[in-house]
């Protein structure tokens, strides 16, 4: 039976605390592969606290791929890969670099703050399946393809909307008006030729420093953090420091425009197919790529999260010839680069933690964007690196200057400070998940209930939908007339999907939607 202190919890929550014991044990191996863990009932009666506290901690594992559920059986540890021991590695100089056999996995004592957990999980409809690929007006060539249409900013995007996006709609303009016009009052002109600098704002790097630590369990310096104006500009600082001589691999299905961003600054690209449990690390190592860009947290347009055991397969990959990350012509090695473009929009449990909060080898450059939470007026996104790389950007890159507006820099580093980007990202969230439910409500209720599935609720954004075989002009008709925005992913069986064969799958996205004027047949 599983035993521990729960008094020594500090500030966490019971379930966060539980969550995290037992993913440091079976990352650690004290839990061992496919040993089976008590029932939520035993643990919770052992424990002293309620089965809904053990229930939201398992959820969170099997969220995150360290625990698995097994109909009547119970709960088993999943089986994670040895953590892999490279040479000294640029993240961190001297010592240990992997701080014992499961460093990688180790758990950020921080508690990250969030809303307590809801229940999580897949709306269960009948299978589904489909035959002809979705194209509606307004949208591009390469919706009437089967391809999905993305925005063009922001990291990764959900099907184009027809309308202003929900952060859009939502933004506090007035309270942004009242920022600007006291950082129009009382910033100095030395603070604003700060915010000039290559690396940004020093004053907003440390809101985006202090954030990170209390919201995605990072701890990362604001001198290794670097603003710009969109992700876009930010992929071309990436390649700029990493250098053009690489293959850069991304995620199939994943996001177009990585592509093209990536072809257009001359650097070659790999596909990588995902398997169930994110990109197939296997093929990744046949594909001769030595950066990887991959959505972990949520891919896109999949929604798959990664489980613990590519997470770790990743990571090792990443340390494979670490012994030489670094030489004089600059960063040499394998590079993970994390989009984690949504995570502010997870509605289930605690965020997904990022690699880069495990990571001890230096070898995760993490991005995310404001684009997403703030609204497409806002070309703010920022990366934090690991030591080395950040040394090597201020040496081959300092000099650039910054491509975001000095006053909006400030300005939204004190829309930080004061609490707004927090209260205004938990109305949003708050508004999504409304409309999330709202949707698969009316459609329960619908005669389009025996005909589509739903996957990946409450994970951010998007969502995908399975769309049993012959139903795909009725079911697809209906919602597209009703304004719920689609885009065509595949065909089962798919790797990283539930659907079987002849089954449609299409990405949605209803952050536009009126529910209230939501008619389904």
């Amino acid at each position: 039976m599983l035993s521990y202190d729960m008094g020594k919890r500090g500030n966490a929550s019971r379930y966060d605390y539980l969550y995290r014991r037992i993913r440091h044990d079976i990352a650690h191996g004290n839990i061992l592969p496919d040993e089976k863990l008590p029932s939520k009932r035993a643990l919770a009666r052992n424990l002293g606290v309620s089965v809904i506290t053990v229930e939201a901690a398992y959820a969170q594992l099997i969220a995150e791929g360290y625990v698995r559920a097994e109909e009547r059986r119970g709960y088993f540890a999943c089986e994670l890969s040895p953590v892999a021991r490279g040479g000294q590695c640029g993240g961190q100089r001297g010592g240990d670099h992997l701080r014992g056999s499961a460093a990688s996995d180790s758990i950020p004592e921080n508690a990250i703050r969030r809303p307590s957990p809801a229940s999580a999980g897949m709306t269960q409809f009948p299978a589904a399946s489909s035959e002809r690929r979705l194209s509606s007006p307004g949208t591009s060539a390469r919706m009437a393809e089967g391809v999905p249409t993305f925005a063009s900013e922001g990291g990764p995007a959900t099907p184009a909307p027809s309308s202003e996006s929900a952060a859009t709609a939502l933004f506090p303009y007035q309270t942004w008006a009242r920022v600007m016009r006291r950082t129009l009052a009382e910033e100095s002109s030395a603070t604003l030729a700060q915010a000039a600098l290559g690396a940004g704002s020093p004053r907003l790097r440390r809101a985006i420093a202090a954030y990170l630590r209390e919201y995605r369990g990072m701890d990362v310096p604001a001198e290794r953090i670097v603003v710009a104006a969109g992700s876009q500009t930010l992929y071309q600082l990436i390649i700029q420091l990493l250098g053009r001589d690489r293959a850069f691999a991304i995620e199939s299905p994943g996001y177009p425009l990585l592509e093209r961003m990536y072809d257009a600054q001359g650097a070659r690209c790999a596909s990588v197919p995902l398997a169930a449990g994110g990109i197939d690390v296997a093929a990744l190592s046949e594909s001769g790529a030595s950066v990887a860009h991959v959505m972990p947290a949520h891919q896109f347009p999949t929604g798959v999260v990664m489980s613990a055991a590519h997470r770790r397969d990743l990571l090792n990959w990443s340390r494979m010839d670490a012994a030489r990350a670094f030489s004089s012509d600059g960063p040499r090695g394998r590079f993970i680069i994390e989009d984690d473009y949504d995570a502010e929009f997870r509605m289930s449990g605690r965020p997904i933690a990022p690699l880069a909060s495990v990571d001890v080898a230096g070898r995760v450059i993490y991005l995310n964007s404001f684009t997403k939470s703030l609204g497409a007026a806002f070309r703010i996104a920022y990366m934090a690196l690991p030591e080395d790389l950040a040394a090597q950007f201020e040496l081959k890159l300092g000099f650039y200057s910054n491509t975001v507006s000095p006053l909006e820099q400030l300005a939204l580093a004190r829309f930080i400070e004061q609490g707004h980007y927090e209260r205004h990202v938990n109305r949003l969230r708050t508004h999504v998940k409304r409309l999330q439910d709202g949707l698969v409500g009316r459609v329960r209720e619908s005669s389009l209930a025996q005909e589509v599935a739903f996957e990946g609720l409450d994970r951010g954004l998007y969502f995908s939908m399975r769309v049993r075989k012959g139903a795909q002009d009725r079911a697809v008709g209906a919602l597209h007339a009703a304004g719920v925005q689609l885009a065509f992913l595949g065909r089962g069986p798919l790797a990283w999907s539930g659907a079987q064969s002849g089954e449609s799958v299409f990405a949605l996205n209803c952050e536009s939607l009126n529910i209230e004027e939501l008619v389904l047949p």
